[in-house]
């Protein structure tokens, strides 16, 4: 079974539930929803970025972004080749009603090489097959090492952009690359971009830095901790050093034993400084390379 009616079956499943408006809930096709999804939670009990992928997805599921992340996510769990996860989807496929309001229509599909997925009776989704890239990227896009540092620094700006509720604002970030490079996903934004796309998040990061000061204070002192301990990495320091350089720099009174004992100002002054110590360092390094003899 191809993982992509897997996940239209299933995001089905989850958009009849969600509205109330369609009457009294069938309990045959609710538990078939939730077999389905307590088994593919299981599936991705290893995988914490599938899984959120999944809680993301069934959450909104008319959203084409939310799913395609969703597949992404999963393509190394082996979904295809599961009969038991086939069985659970095909149960629930056999029953998802027709909308209350179902009348006779006629679906034209133009075009080359269309896609149309059904689930039930119900029509999920038709579209020319334009976004297979963002499902299966291939070398002109991301290597799984970029991918994990931009989903990263995505995951950063979120919760930045988090609202009063504290939650992190993954469809807005989304939708800031998606208008910045012109795809339907950051998957899909081209390898040679990379590095541009990193400089992007990075100042919204920080311009937007001053919002998670105010309402995610931990986070906001977790950013520091996040600086400080890449430059001590950089530098080759053990945390005796990076203490014994907070005392010093800091002028502090006694003796550092943890950097929980610094508040936001000295945190982020010491950041300041170990970073302008690994520039120091870097600089000093190019220039020795520049002397070598070829």
């Amino acid at each position: 079974m191809q993982t992509e009616f897997i996940f239209s079956t299933l995001l089905a499943g989850a958009a009849f539930l969600k509205h109330a408006v369609r009457g009294v809930t069938d309990h045959g096709l609710l538990d078939a929803y939730e077999a389905a999804k307590a088994y593919l939670r299981k599936k991705f009990g290893i995988n914490p970025d599938a899984m959120r992928a999944l809680e993301l997805a069934t959450a909104k599921p008319e959203s084409l972004i939310r799913k395609a992340l969703l597949v992404e996510e999963s393509v190394s769990s082996g979904l295809d080749h599961d009969p038991e996860l086939a069985k659970l989807i095909e149960k629930l496929a056999a029953l998802l009603p027709p909308p209350a309001d179902t009348v006779s229509q006629e679906v034209h599909v133009t075009g080359h090489r269309n896609v149309v997925q059904v689930a039930g009776r119900d029509l999920i989704r038709t579209e020319r097959l334009i976004h297979r890239n963002t499902i299966t990227p291939d070398e002109t896009h991301f290597t799984t090492e970029q991918r994990e540092r931009i989903r990263r620094l995505i995951g950063e700006l979120a919760d930045r952009l988090a609202g009063y509720d504290g939650k992190p604002n993954f469809s807005t970030v989304h939708r800031m690359l998606q208008r910045r490079f012109q795809v339907a996903s950051y998957l899909l934004i081209p390898r040679g971009r990379y590095e541009e796309a990193i400089g992007f998040l990075r100042q919204h990061r920080a311009i937007n830095s001053s919002r998670l000061r105010r309402r995610n204070p931990i986070a906001y002192q977790n950013d520091f901790y996040r600086a400080i301990f890449a430059g001590a990495r950089e530098l080759d320091w053990d945390k005796g050093q990076v203490y014994r350089f907070t005392t010093e720099k800091l002028a502090l009174k006694c003796p550092l034993a943890s950097l929980k004992e610094l508040g936001s100002v000295q945190l982020k002054t010491l950041a300041e400084l170990i970073q302008r110590k690994v520039r120091t360092m870097r600089a000093g390094r190019d220039l020795v390379d520049t002397a070598q003899p070829t």
